[in-house]
């Protein structure tokens, strides 16, 4: 069977076979901090959401490989629920009858002995975890070069990819005179990346070294650290986009306009207000063409996501706005999976807020009976809800168990605010009371 990426349109039949992959892309499962292991469980409970999402993007001749805790009560009845819910808004999802579930755990030696036939399976990305499925020393270190923050900031510049100062370092030789000196240069306004897990878990902002050595304290001396300057967000937007890299092509597949609350990551604003210029669309294809020149390509086309900023007003001798890329993701993104969901229920032109969020257990099934009163396709209301995943894997929160939930809005985002108020109350989907759009749009 071959391993290929899934891409929007792509005829081949497919085994969707994702779970958390980025921590074993460049550390060995078995040697990971503290720190490491609690980011690995908390990427593990959210991919949940991505399988059950999953089901609606294929089709009838696709397989899914699902967590087997989707076969403990409540959850079967629900996945049921969700697949109607995409056949309701116009998707053709993956049957009951291929969808497959292993252990958590042990997920891909389990997928590997009760492969499906399929032309193909696709894996959230290339990693040491998989290598089962995809046996392939070669685009494991193609995936390891092009997910690799270092690698980028090494590289980028020589592709004409406008990136923001950058220092390369390693723990072990923090305390140098270059490092202080970036931080005056930058006045102590700096981002400090490692490699590892995605999701701004390796991530984080810094005044002075004493900060950054206190954040990679559990790692050995020779780990890498990449000391960024920080951009000032009332200065620039930031925005993410996704690529589409075939042998023949590099195209831009959507951009999504990111919404923060309180600094926070809260959802992605997606429409067709959301754009790029000429000009920066050209300086984001040379990420696709930095990503190709490492051997990320594939015939029928691999996606690669795209973080980068765009400064609100003209800045320099030619007064322009000014587009920076802080970060590259090749593989599959929540970019690919909202903006493909999309495309499938007829939605592209719909002004949209996609979140992530999490409804208390007692409530799940009242949730559920909200998105089906709201479903996109059948709502009469000035909004609608695409539900897109939910994940078996308990979260506690004060001593009450919580389940993640994710979901696109269509339509007038405080109208929907103002229904799941009135008809679920607290401890659903509470993340939404902290969007603001009217700041979105400012943004």
């Amino acid at each position: 069977m071959r391993v290929a990426a899934f891409v929007p349109g792509q005829a081949m039949s497919t085994t969707f076979a994702t779970c958390s992959d980025d921590t074993s892309l460049h550390f060995d499962p078995d040697k990971l901090t503290a720190r490491q292991v609690r980011d690995d469980v908390a990427s593990k409970s959210l991919v949940g959401l991505l399988q059950v999402a999953q089901m609606g993007l294929g089709g009838p001749a696709d397989h899914v490989m699902l967590y087997e805790t989707f076969a403990i009560d409540p959850w079967p009845e629900r996945l049921e629920v969700y697949s109607g819910f995409f056949t309701r808004m116009g998707a053709n999802p993956i049957p009951p009858e291929h969808r497959h579930l292993h252990p958590v755990e042990d997920f891909y030696n389990s997928i590997a002995v009760a492969l499906p036939d399929t032309d193909s399976i696709t894996l959230y990305m290339t990693s040491g975890s998989n290598s089962i499925l995809h046996n392939d020393p070669a685009a494991y270190a193609i995936s390891q070069n092009v997910n690799s923050k270092v690698h980028f900031a090494a590289h980028a510049p020589r592709f004409g990819i406008p990136v923001p100062d950058t220092l390369v370092t390693t723990k072990g030789q923090l305390d140098n005179a270059e490092n202080a000196a970036f931080m005056t240069k930058h006045n102590g306004q700096i981002i400090v990346k490692t490699l590892g897990l995605g999701g701004a878990r390796n991530v984080t902002s810094v005044s002075n070294l004493t900060e950054v050595a206190d954040y990679v304290t559990e790692f050995d001396d020779n780990m890498a650290v990449i000391l960024q300057r920080r951009l000032d967000m009332s200065e620039y937007s930031e925005l993410t986009a996704d690529l589409t890299i075939t042998d023949t092509d590099i195209s831009i597949s959507n951009v999504r306009k990111l919404i923060f609350s309180e600094g926070i990551w809260a959802g992605n604003y997606i429409g067709p207000d959301v754009v790029v210029s000429p000009e920066h669309e050209a300086q984001l294809l040379r990420v696709g063409a930095y990503a190709r020149a490492q051997g990320y390509v594939a015939p029928e086309g691999l996606n690669c996501g795209i973080d980068f900023f765009i400064s609100k007003n003209g800045r320099g001798a030619e007064n322009k706005e000014e587009l920076l890329v802080t970060e590259i993701n090749c593989r599959w993104t929540g970019g690919l999976y909202t903006t493909e969901m999309l495309r499938q229920v007829g939605a592209t032109q719909e002004s949209c807020v996609a979140f992530i969020d999490l409804v208390i257990a007692r409530k799940f099934d009242a949730y559920l009976a909200f998105v089906d009163r709201h479903l996109f396709g059948a709502s009469s209301q000035s909004f609608s809800i695409i539900p897109l995943g939910c994940s078996p894997s308990p979260q506690q929160i004060e001593g009450d168990e919580h389940f993640y939930a994710w979901q696109i809005i269509a339509g007038d985002f405080n109208a929907f605010k103002q229904a799941r108020q009135v008809e679920l109350g607290d401890d659903v989907l509470m993340l939404a009371e902290k969007i603001d759009m009217d700041e979105v749009s400012r943004s």
